[in-house]
């Protein structure tokens, strides 16, 4: 009896994959996603995943919450003054405030893909699943690609990768999903990811990615092969990881 259970629910399956697939992240050895929380705060995924490809980590965002993005930031970097501390902040944030209806077609179709594809096909079986499925999945992807378009300068897209998600949500709507941090993981950050993170985060938060930044530090400092022209620059992040706030 399980068997045919497994087969019926397997295109659910392959939704879900693909969209794992689609929401990993290789970060090299000196970049973290800073990932959306509430009232405006980040939070850190640092590249220390176990599953590695060369020096590099994969990393996720909170798969389960689809409607939140990630940024992608470097750290060991100098720090920024104020005023561009406080440019870079304001256009993230513009930037998060004009993702409101991706965020929820983002997250309908993560309903629809996750929760309600799997419950019809127990209650009806999987034709009618994939069939009542589609078409609610369908509309939310043209809803999707009309948003994009509409919104594109907003969110900072060009034409070309306007295009781009486009076809992807088009062809696979399982990639839907994944739309906000597709916007939002391309949005590039100029200023260090550890600053970002003590301007944005609660002190817990803040205090333990600094720990941890600073004990990366130290053993880049110990390296043998790290050069050593950059040891005097490192110093110079460590301390100011280092210093009060």
């Amino acid at each position: 009896m399980l068997e045919p259970r497994v087969t019926d629910h397997a295109i659910w399956l392959v939704a879900l994959l693909l969209y794992l697939y689609d929401a990993a992240r290789l970060l090299g050895p000196r970049e973290l996603l800073l990932v959306e929380h509430a009232h405006g705060r980040l939070a850190a995924a640092l590249g220390d995943n176990p599953f590695t490809a060369g020096a590099r980590a994969l990393a996720f965002g909170p798969v389960h919450l689809p409607h939140r993005g990630v940024f992608v930031a470097t750290w060991g970097r100098p720090w920024s003054d104020a005023a561009a501390l406080t440019a870079t902040l304001e256009a993230v944030g513009r930037l998060r405030a004009s993702l409101g209806i991706v965020r929820v077609l983002s997250a309908l179709a993560g309903v629809l893909l996750f929760v309600v594809g799997p419950a019809l096909t127990l209650a009806l079986g999987p034709d009618a699943a994939v069939l009542y499925t589609a078409a609610a999945v369908y509309p939310t992807v043209v809803a999707a690609v009309a948003a994009l378009w509409w919104r594109r300068r907003r969110l900072r897209l060009t034409a070309g990768r306007s295009v781009l998600l486009s076809v992807e949500v088009l062809v696979c709507p399982a990639f839907l999903p994944n739309l906000v941090r597709k916007i939002t993981g391309q949005y590039a950050i100029e200023t260090d990811a550890a600053q970002m993170l003590a301007a944005t985060a609660t002190a817990e938060v803040t205090e333990e990615l600094l720990a941890r930044l600073a004990r990366r530090t130290e053993a880049m400092l110990d390296d043998e092969a790290v050069d050593r022209a950059a040891h005097p620059d490192l110093r110079s992040y460590l301390a100011t990881l280092r210093s009060p706030r």
